[in-house]
């Protein structure tokens, strides 16, 4: 009797021991912050910028992200996302093909910027993400030449 007891308790052990697992697997991670995809082309003088960077910084509290821009594009995934609301947007790019320009009173060179301010240091750009949107954010920078 007794191990008859043993048995049907083993059992209804790993039964329940299978259901937590299978009860927590299937959903994924949940993202508390609602990460959006945001993606987009980006050109300069009406050309896909080479390489630069572009930034989202929230206008109010909140979550900042960025990605590299290649060859006039860009994107950010879901989960280095940005949650909706409104963003403040900053483009940079340097161009390596000029020489560097000397800083006074600095010892190091930085690359002469090929975006300008109002795009970057002083951008009044915005850009409102929207929640399961396609936030695609394009933009022709134009610069003096």
């Amino acid at each position: 009797m007794y191990s008859i007891w043993c048995l049907a308790m083993r059992q209804l052990f790993s039964f329940l021991l299978l259901l937590t697992l299978l009860s927590g697997s299937g959903c994924g991670k949940t993202d508390p912050l609602n990460r959006q995809a945001v993606s987009g082309k980006i050109t300069l003088n009406g050309e896909p910028l080479k390489a630069g960077t572009i930034e989202f910084a929230p206008v109010e509290n909140g979550t900042s992200s960025g990605a590299t821009i290649s060859n006039g594009e860009y994107s950010i995934p879901q989960p280095k996302g940005l949650p909706a609301g409104e963003y403040i947007v900053r483009i940079g790019a340097n161009d390596a093909t000029e020489q560097p320009i000397e800083v006074p009173g600095e010892s190091n060179k930085i690359a002469k910027e090929l975006i300008p301010n109002t795009y970057n240091t002083k951008s009044t750009l915005r850009f409102r993400v929207e929640d399961k949107k396609d936030n695609v954010f394009d933009l022709n920078v134009e610069a003096k030449k």
